[in-house]
């Protein structure tokens, strides 16, 4: 408990800093006083008044903020307005702007930066075998050669262990050779390369990694064995296998492996998860994974790409919640599940960690850019309409707005907090 609550400090520490130091820097740049930093919302625990700003620390650690001179906000106040030429409203519709995005923006960037230094720094996982799953029609099947289960070892006399692999080992030629392991023989087929496309791969069963203490580990698997089979099912790939052992939390189940050329079996019974709302069985082992480096400028480059593809991702999963193919009340998790999956990635290795932290992040700055009133996508919408209807909205309107945005907000907030509540216990 006490290290879940550590790493979700943490977490939101540095989250909310880079966040609300985005808002304070571009305001200090364009002339808008800042009358307090605060790390937490009020009230306020203690802190220093530096020039014009009290930089604080509050009591309540679910996020942070920005007051700025002259601006409708989180406080309700609408009676510092002025028209003092250092209030927000008293800069260009183009400069506020850019104090409200830069929030969003700065955890937009913590996240790409974070995700290609993991790249950099550590190196990249890519995990490593390939076995043949399923075939685009009967025909492909027919004209490969190529079974389910069989376990790729050479293409074009390469050998390959990631898709990476594959593509490397394509030469000029149509022709495909691949040498397969079939059970315990070792098969040659060659077809047109073109064909390859229409494969589908899976990972071998193979043992990468163990957790301390876990029930695999506790049966004496090591790393490198390979679970041949499950009770009465064979096992052909990392699938086959997940998929019994998710099925039977807390069941005991009769694994088969070979260890070194020796075949060797034990009763192992998963231990009770809870993933995404739903209890699943795991035995605590992974499969193997190749660590690539990235140079520098390379990483730079994969830190804004994977930063990408997470956006698009979390769209498109935001799309199927919306069209009621995914659970609403599984799609959103509060700070009781951040804490505990911060922990839980931080067991994992720091690496682990921070790329969750740079997830976090990115969800956090993209879910700013949301047109909710009190988010900065709100305010960014009243900055649209004052552009395009050539004044302000009135104040007024600004806050009854935001008093809806706000008990919106607080509703969401709760919402989560009890799923949070209902899914781990």
């Amino acid at each position: 408990m006490f290290e879940a609550v550590f790493r979700l400090i943490i977490i939101l520490g540095i989250l909310v800093f880079v966040h609300e130091f985005g808002h304070f820097i571009i305001a200090k740049l364009v002339g808008i006083r800042v009358d307090r930093f605060s790390l937490g919302f009020p009230p306020r625990m203690f802190g220093k008044k530096i020039g014009e700003t009290d930089y604080c620390i509050s009591w309540i650690p679910l996020g942070g903020y920005v007051k700025m001179a002259g601006m409708i906000d989180e406080s309700m106040d609408s009676e510092s307005i002025t028209g003092a030429p250092d209030e927000f409203m008293s800069k260009p519709v183009y400069q506020r702007f850019f104090v409200i995005f830069a929030g969003p923006l700065m955890n937009i960037l913590l996240a790409a930066v974070l995700f290609g230094a993991v790249a950099h720094f550590v190196g990249l996982k890519d995990p490593e075998g390939l076995v043949i799953d399923k075939f685009k029609s009967e025909q492909i099947k027919s004209e490969t050669g190529l079974l389910y289960g069989d376990e790729i070892l050479t293409l074009n006399e390469h050998s390959v262990k990631t898709w990476e692999d594959i593509q490397n080992a394509l030469t000029e030629s149509d022709l495909a050779t691949f040498t397969v392991r079939r059970d315990t023989h070792i098969v040659t087929t060659s077809f047109n390369s073109k064909l390859i496309d229409s494969l589908q791969f899976s990972l071998p069963p193979v043992v990468g990694s163990l957790k301390n203490d876990s029930p695999a580990m506790k049966a004496g698997m090591q790393k490198g064995d390979r679970i041949i089979a499950i009770g009465e099912n064979q096992i052909k790939n990392w699938n086959d296998m997940t998929d019994i052992i998710h099925a039977h939390a807390g069941d005991p189940l009769l694994i088969i492996w070979e260890h070194d050329g020796q075949r060797v079996q034990a009763e192992i019974i998963p231990d009770r998860e809870k993933i995404q709302g739903k209890e699943v069985g795991l035995i605590g082992i992974s499969y193997p994974v190749q660590v690539k480096k990235l140079a520098f400028f390379e990483s730079v480059s994969y830190g804004f790409e994977y930063s990408w593809y997470i956006t698009r991702l979390t769209y498109h999963y935001v799309k199927l919640v919306v069209r009621g193919e995914r659970s609403f009340k599984d799609a959103f998790g509060g700070p009781i599940m951040i804490a505990k999956m911060a922990r839980d990635s931080a067991r994992e290795g720091e690496s682990n960690f921070i790329i969750f932290l740079a997830f976090i992040s990115l969800n956090l700055g993209l879910i700013n850019l949301l047109p909710v009133p009190v988010l900065d996508g709100g305010h960014i919408v009243f900055l649209l309409i004052e552009a395009v209807i050539r004044r302000p909205v009135p104040d007024k309107a600004k806050l009854i707005i935001q008093q809806v945005g706000m008990v919106i907000l607080l509703a969401f907030m709760l919402f989560v907090i009890f799923n949070d509540i209902s899914r781990i216990w």
